[in-house]
């Protein structure tokens, strides 16, 4: 089942040139798809398209279709936009807003007015599964690299999107910290959600499904990571190393 469809997807930002061009592809439940690039190819842009960060909290000029769970995010609002695809960004301190594990958990469920019981019942579930039980009354503030971007994770699934977007998730973790991250994701597959990584670092993203590679706003390939990597003239063109 494709849970993200993308047709000819053009994209600007207000009185800049095209960052995105003629962009076609798709996206299937229990699929890990990597979007990856060079720095400013428009991998970030295209994941906050999908999400509906654009055009709903920054604007821009958007052509082509854009389908998420059947619906364009530009046609719905962001908070529900986000019940069908959800984003956790790189810097995972710009995410965090509340002073305990726990009620940053249920910050997202909380404003979408989930009833209190069902919110305890969840929040206890993501305790468990990503291991932050015993973290639950810290202060955000004093987990490692690794434990703050699970909690991040673990925030954007508290609503259940069928799509979870993570951008650059290994950037900046230690070995432990990326091998708890990359466990994360492999459960979600195991799941049946569609998990989308923005990457610049092939190596971290290997056990993917697909990698799609872009070039100047365009793709360059979008296949198995096995076929890509038998292309090493194509990667040396793209300055990307696997």
């Amino acid at each position: 089942m494709r849970v993200v469809d993308v047709k000819n997807l053009t994209f600007s930002y207000d009185g800049g040139k095209t960052l995105l061009s003629d962009i076609s592809f798709y996206v299937s439940a229990g699929e890990v798809f990597v979007i990856a690039g060079l720095s400013g190819c428009g991998k970030t842009t295209l994941c906050r398209i999908i999400c509906g960060i654009i055009p709903h909290a920054v604007k821009g000029n958007i052509s082509g279709e854009i389908s998420v769970m059947g619906v364009d995010p530009a046609d719905v609002s962001l908070p529900q936009a986000s019940l069908s695809a959800g984003m956790v960004f790189q810097d995972e301190d710009s995410q965090i807003v509340c002073t305990t594990v726990e009620d940053e958990l249920a910050f997202g469920l909380e404003n979408h007015c989930v009833p209190s019981d069902e919110i305890r019942s969840r929040v206890d579930e993501l305790l468990t599964e990503f291991g932050l039980s015993e973290l639950k009354l810290e202060n955000p503030s004093k987990l490692s690299g690794g434990q703050k971007k699970l909690l991040n994770i673990a925030s954007v699934l508290a609503l259940s999107p069928p799509v979870l977007i993570l951008d650059e998730p290994f950037s900046g973790l230690d070995e432990e910290g990326r091998i708890l991250v990359r466990e994360a994701i492999e459960r979600q597959r195991n799941l049946g959600r569609a998990v989308m990584i923005v990457e610049h670092d092939l190596k971290q993203a290997a056990f993917a499904d697909r990698w799609l590679l872009l070039h100047d706003g365009v793709i360059a390939i979008n296949d198995t990571p096995s076929v890509i990597l038998e292309r090493e003239n194509l990667l040396k063109e793209l300055n990307l190393r696997p």
